[in-house]
């Protein structure tokens, strides 16, 4: 299973919207794009899950770098949360 990240989404884009673009690559276990909790708007990002990762490979260079709606897709393979780099936080 290979959990890809794409960053950079033009806000009218939707999980079915990411289901669609990465299953013309292969199989799509799951896509969502992350809205904020409190107004429901798209963050401009999302999560996409493929089985294959001869397939997920072809979709992130496919699709890295692509532009959409006036916007540069970032797309890459997804770090496992422990491994990203905590936000820092104030003391006040």
């Amino acid at each position: 299973m290979v959990n890809i990240f794409i960053a950079n989404l033009d806000w009218s884009i939707t999980s079915e919207d990411l289901r669609a673009t990465f299953s013309s690559f292969g199989k799509v276990d799951y896509a969502h794009v992350v809205y904020e909790k409190k107004t429901k708007r798209s963050r401009g990002f999302g999560y996409v899950e493929m089985e294959n990762t001869d397939e997920a490979i072809r979709a992130i260079e496919a699709l890295n770098g692509m532009e959409v709606n006036g916007r540069k897709l970032d797309v890459k393979i997804a770090s496992p949360k422990e491994n990203r780099p905590k936000p820092k936080t104030s003391d006040k």
